[in-house]
């Protein structure tokens, strides 16, 4: 925990955004972050830029491999980023179909990688005082056509060859699982995954920001990078030197740059919460259409809705109507909400595409550099494992 005065988040996102005012006082304290200019000259193993899940992964994983690190966060505080304007979803893989990949090549691996995180994160968060809050619920994909389930039954076979659990449903074990609550009445099938669950996306980043700074990693805020350089010298004292805004200079040999999908954004996506009593086990489900991906995420008292068809980034003229379909979709599944408008409303401009895939890219000629790319829209879970890849990997390279 961090012993400065405590910072007040920016009261635009509390008022916006729900996960602000669930926060425990002790998560809050996690994302709070020193200003960059009130460390002293920094020389380090390992410079990370960006302090979101991927960044903060990174950064633990180096730490732990015996490396000097500091992360670099343009914000004031972690969590401003897209982290922490998800829909708290913990969902395993990378955003496509199984179906859509070759089985035996490195994306598929995203699944397996995931799931294993997602359960041991569950796992964490039991532990006595741990600030992580995640449960798993398992998740219903809904088919309201012939086409959808039949593509829910090939992604079903899919993943059971994949060695994960997937099961088809019947409309009644839908509605008996969800004692009623959903709305059955258009659904011909769905597709039943136990190993998929929920998360309060803000402990999870005070949850990384603790685990790494007890390994002895720095994490500063308001350091925003204009610059960073790759020095090479006759010796082997090849480093980067990074240039901030204020204009701090930090020398580092190895860099990490985990800056995140709102980066250059092309797509923005919707989200809104209503108030809603659902159990904690009430499952997470989503429409299986191809063309509305909207996902629903209950707990918290809330019922969480996210997606809708992509709005361009930056452009708000439709917002209104974006916002109006998510509100409409939740009505439909769960009719207890006619006549209920949205206690929050909130979007978030990333970086995404159809075939987007989380990549680890080198780059740099002589000092080691790594870039966690395309984590997209569904990039948690593929953030957290590239980034402990990321971070291990140079540790080991400048050991």
């Amino acid at each position: 925990m961090q012993s400065h005065t405590q910072t007040q988040p920016d009261p635009h996102l509390t008022q916006q955004i729900p996960w602000w005012n669930d926060l425990d006082p002790a998560a809050l304290a996690e994302l709070e972050l020193p200003d960059i200019r009130s460390l002293p000259a920094q020389t380090v193993d390992v410079v990370v830029i960006g302090g979101g899940v991927a960044g903060l992964s990174a950064a633990l994983s180096a730490s732990r491999a015996g490396s000097h690190v500091l992360v670099l966060e343009s914000a004031t505080m972690l969590g401003y980023g897209a982290t922490g304007r998800n829909a708290g979803i913990l969902s395993a893989g990378i955003n496509m179909h199984l179906t859509d990949l070759d089985l035996h090549g490195p994306e598929a691996a995203f699944w397996p990688e995931t799931t294993r995180l997602l359960l041991s994160l569950v796992e964490e968060a039991v532990r006595p005082g741990a600030i992580l809050s995640a449960h798993l619920t398992g998740a219903l994909s809904l088919a309201e056509s012939t086409h959808a389930a039949h593509k829910l039954a090939r992604e079903a076979r899919a993943r059971l060859s994949a060695g994960l659990r997937a099961e088809m449903w019947t409309p009644a074990r839908v509605s008996e699982m969800t004692a009623g609550r959903l709305s059955t009445r258009s659904v011909v099938s769905a597709l039943w995954l136990p190993d998929e669950g929920r998360i309060h996306p803000l402990t999870l980043l005070a949850h990384l920001a603790q685990q790494a700074r007890t390994q002895g990693a720095a994490i500063a805020g308001n350091a925003r990078v204009e610059t960073y350089q790759e020095i090479q010298r006759y010796t082997d004292n090849h480093h980067w030197q990074i240039s901030l805004s204020n204009g701090t200079v930090i020398t580092a040999r190895g860099l990490v740059r985990a800056v995140g999908p709102t980066i250059q954004p092309n797509q923005r996506i919707y989200a809104l919460a209503f108030a809603a009593d659902l159990p904690d086990n009430f499952p997470l489900f989503w429409d299986a259409s191809p063309y509305t991906y909207t996902d629903f995420r209950p707990g918290n008292g809330r019922l969480t809705v996210s997606g809708g068809r992509y709005g361009k980034a930056g452009v708000t003229h439709r917002d209104a109507t974006y916002y109006q379909r998510l509100a409409d979709a939740a009505r439909h599944w769960l009719p207890e909400l006619q006549g209920k408008e949205p206690a929050y409303a909130w979007a978030v401009d990333l970086a995404v595409s159809a075939n987007m895939i989380p990549t680890l890219n080198q780059f740099g000629n002589t000092a080691p550099a790594y870039a966690i790319d395309g984590l997209g829209a569904l990039g948690v879970l593929p953030g957290i494992v590239l980034g402990q890849r990321a971070g291990k990997t140079i540790a080991q390279t400048l050991s």
